[in-house]
């Protein structure tokens, strides 16, 4: 126990509880400033992860004297930008439009079948809704049954109409029986296909553009798309500048990091940092470069095999290939998107072929990444099996959404990395009596 008068004779920062509560407020308070200028913190830390993945290449660069560090930093910015900038935002461009023109044909077609259902016996809308395709008319058939059926239940409800029927209307036995019994399933499932349509139609025209539709829609339109692209191209910019300076003083940016670790524990700290940075470094460029092949493949198959608006979908579940075993939510819904809206012409408009080109597109790129993209470009560099894989995949998803599916995999790699060369050690020392306790940790 200090001695009486000895806390008065302290500074703030030589009291052990002060000073931690003033460095956990610390902490927070840079986190918030940090959030708070997230238009200038965003892009400096997306230069730094950028800088840290090419880094490689650039050391490749230097190595041969092909080029020193602010050319091949100049390169890699110009070269992203004929690359990857400029057929970005025109794809975007052309896939918007594609979206918006599906969504209004969409749009239009469940218009037509809703009218339709609501007028059963007119056999001008039924002729409408037979020429949008087979996939339309068998929905308009079953609907129009879900109807009559729901209208029967009603009645039957109503006691207009008696759930038995008189003796001697109808031949007696079990087939008329069933016959006869109000079909409850099929009054719920009219209910929930109708509103399901409804909702369709609603949103479908909103997408398409219900808001261009006047002046003033367009103006608005024009305004917010002008004021993102400002927006984005700003962080582009900030981003490009700080990739500069980090990339051509790389090695200073590695030696402010190395400053910040004890002396002591400096060696030991670094060889199980460079165990982690192989791991991270080879999944996330692995997976980013495999992630690129696929965004081709994606869009070029989903435009081969006919699925509307490829330029939007293809990109879309290109990206969601970063993450395991979710890109394939795009089958269904290439599928879904081929039934309810088919090619006019070929072989592409048959309703198999709204199945099998979706599964031809998904089953190749499945093969692709499996036996050639992943072993040759990304190899097990984590060292995890796939139920490990599937199981950190899924605790990521639980506990921090979609930003946990997209770290799930390199963090428990590092985890077990620490498990592999700290806590099992000192566990194992502790149970074979070479240590007191196995909870502290040093070296």
């Amino acid at each position: 126990m200090p001695a009486q008068g000895a806390w008065s004779s302290l500074h703030l920062w030589q009291i052990q509880p002060l000073r931690d509560v003033l460095l956990i407020m610390s902490v927070f308070g840079v986190l918030w400033l940090g959030y708070r200028l997230s238009v200038v913190t965003v892009p400096i830390l997306l230069a730094m992860l950028l800088a840290y993945l090419v880094e490689p290449f650039v050391k490749w660069l230097t190595k041969w004297r092909i080029v020193g560090r602010p050319g091949a930093a100049l390169g890699l910015i110009f070269g992203a930008l004929l690359v990857i900038v400029v057929p970005a935002s025109v794809g975007l461009s052309v896939g918007g439009v594609q979206a918006a023109s599906y969504a209004q044909n969409l749009s239009r077609k469940v218009g037509a079948l809703l009218t339709s259902i609501e007028k059963p016996q007119d056999a001008e809308l039924a002729g409408k809704v037979d020429a949008l395709g087979p996939a339309w008319n068998k929905i308009r058939t079953r609907l129009v049954a879900l109807q009559v059926e729901h209208e029967r239940v009603a009645a039957m409800d109503r006691g207009e109409i008696p759930l038995t029927p008189p003796p001697g209307s109808v031949p007696a036995g079990p087939e008329a029986t069933l016959r006869d019994q109000p079909d409850r399933l099929a009054a719920a499932m009219y209910n929930v296909g109708q509103r399901s349509i409804v909702w369709l139609r609603e949103n479908a025209q909103d997408v398409g553009g219900r808001a261009l539709s006047t002046g003033a829609g367009v103006l608005g339109a024009l305004t917010s798309v002008a004021g993102s692209l400002t927006a984005v191209g700003f962080g582009a910019f900030l981003t490009a500048f700080f990739f500069y300076f980090f990339c051509t003083g790389w090695g200073r940016v590695m030696g402010f990091w190395e400053s910040l670790i004890p002396e002591r524990r400096k060696g030991w700290v670094i060889d199980l940092l460079s165990k982690m940075d192989f791991v991270i470094a080879g999944f996330v460029r692995g997976r980013l470069t495999i992630c690129a092949v696929l965004v081709v493949h994606y869009t070029l198959g989903y435009w081969l095999v006919g699925v509307p608006a490829p330029l939007v979908l293809g990109p879309i579940i290109g990206v969601l290939a970063l993450l395991p075993y979710v890109a394939a939510i795009g089958m269904p819904i290439a599928i879904a998107l081929m039934l309810l809206s088919p090619p006019e012409e070929g072989i592409r408009a048959a309703m198999w072929w709204a199945v099998v080109g979706p599964l031809i597109v998904h089953g190749l790129a499945q093969v692709v990444d499996d036996y050639i993209l992943t072993p040759r470009i990304q190899g097990d560099r984590t060292g995890m099996g796939t139920p490990s894989i599937l199981f950190a995949s899924v605790a990521g998803g639980i506990l921090a959404g979609f930003y946990g599916l997209l770290l799930a995999i390199p963090v428990a790699a590092c985890l077990k990395i620490v498990l592999r060369e700290v806590v099992w050690p000192r566990f194992k020392a502790w149970a074979e009596g070479r240590a007191k306790d196995p909870l502290p940790v040093s070296r």
